[in-house]
């Protein structure tokens, strides 16, 4: 019996101990002071955040001098904020900012600086993202060629938009080797204000989009048909008030573009500018870490203009090379953009500059899961419709869902 107390016992310290990963408490901390700067001018009791290498996050709040400090344990850290201000007139101003591969050893004291940069949430957002397929009912595998994104306007205005665009970045991966951070931990194309969109862009048909209040368009990025009429865990795709990337001439695999259901107005199809690898049967968007975002053309430019600007290219990892063309869109015309990290890999790596997302929300792929932006309750009872939260941090905004919006419509 004494064993059985013994073993009892042992487990609940075992358990107690598995709990508190993300508490540095039992180990040997080393204190790190992160110094929050740049166009932020309210400084003190903004949250910092560290996290670790397997996903561990630290939390502390700057002082009167805009320094967070912390105790935490050796290993490699990111330190992130994302803070939003109060509204003015309808539009709240989001500072983000992060600094990668902060180095934490044994007996060294460690100070970051970590500049903020200032942005405007946009009226309109992502406020879903399928990528990850589900399972076949023959449990013979998986089918991902069902992805689709919902972007939807997240105010009680009429907004009017100079074209809509959908892009992606590379690395496709969020494990995929990334090339492009300099010797500081930064994306080396942060600080030069723009966002490289590769392989290709959709663009909506149109000289202006416009979105009615609280409007939501679901758009498929593969297959606009039934694809619950095949595989029963899948989506159906094939409403007519639906949008969908469909362009054969340029994509040409009947795979990943089947016909679109018949319900579908060609008006709603979305047209592609490809400028990567031709070889390319399909707009590359991964399923399982995807770093996808929305933006308008810049001022003056029609999204074929933009696509096809020759002046307008910038190479991933400095590889003159198709396959990694890819196009300078400016931050300031970037709507909204969400981060994934693929739950399968221990080392990830941002793609999205933090003033497009500061954060990001981590996917497990095959099971028909899906990424959905959380609501803003206090705002959803004011105005009697959804509002999404969008502090410009996925960590913060989205969440997995064990199965697409549309499966419940």
């Amino acid at each position: 019996m004494k064993h059985i107390v013994h073993l009892f016992l042992i487990t609940i310290l075992l358990a107690s101990a598995a709990c508190s990963d993300h508490e540095p408490t039992g180990y040997e901390t080393q204190e790190v002071k992160v110094q929050v700067g740049g166009e932020l001018t309210v400084r003190e009791g903004i949250e910092v955040t560290l996290t670790d290498s397997r996903g561990s996050i630290y939390r502390q709040r700057t002082d009167a001098q805009g320094v967070a400090t912390f105790g935490v344990p050796v290993g490699l850290y990111r330190a992130a904020v994302s803070w939003i201000s109060a509204p003015t007139d309808g539009w709240r101003s989001i500072y983000n900012g992060s600094v990668s591969n902060v180095v934490v050893r044994s007996g060294e004291a460690v100070t970051v600086d970590l500049p903020l940069s200032q942005a405007s949430t946009s009226a309109i957002v992502i406020a879903e993202l399928y990528v990850g397929g589900c399972q076949k009912d023959d449990g013979s595998g998986w089918f991902h060629r069902d992805k689709y994104v919902i972007v939807a306007n997240n105010s009680g205005d009429r907004v009017t938009l100079p074209g809509l665009c959908l892009g992606i970045v590379s690395p496709f991966n969020s494990y995929g080797l990334n090339k492009n951070y300099d010797a500081d931990g930064h994306l080396n194309y942060e600080h030069e204000g723009f966002v490289p969109a590769a392989s290709a862009i959709w663009y909506f048909q149109g000289d202006e989009v416009t979105f009615e209040p609280w409007e939501q368009r679901v758009i498929a990025l593969n297959g606009a048909i039934n694809h619950t009429l095949t595989y029963s865990a899948s989506v159906d795709l094939s409403k007519a008030e639906y949008y969908c990337t469909y362009d054969i001439e340029r994509y040409k695999s009947t795979n990943y573009y089947p016909s679109p259901s018949q319900e579908i107005s060609t008006s709603h199809y979305l047209r592609v500018v490809r400028y990567g690898d031709e070889v390319e049967t399909a707009w590359p968007v991964s399923t399982s870490s995807p770093a996808l975002f929305i933006f308008t053309p810049p001022a003056g430019m029609t999204a074929v203009e933009f696509g096809t600007d020759a002046g307008n290219v910038w190479y991933d990892e400095g590889r003159a090379l198709p396959a990694f063309t890819c196009r300078k869109v400016p931050a300031s015309c970037v709507l909204d953009g969400v981060e994934v990290f693929s739950s399968a890999w221990e080392e990830n790596y941002k793609r999205l500059p933090s003033g497009i997302d500061v954060g990001h929300v981590v996917f497990t792929p095959r099971l028909g899961h899906s990424l959905v932006r959380r609501v803003d309750e206090a705002a959803t009872q004011e105005h009697g419709h959804t509002v999404y939260q969008d502090t410009n941090n996925s960590s913060n905004d989205f969440v997995e869902r064990d199965h697409a919006s549309l499966r419940d419509r």
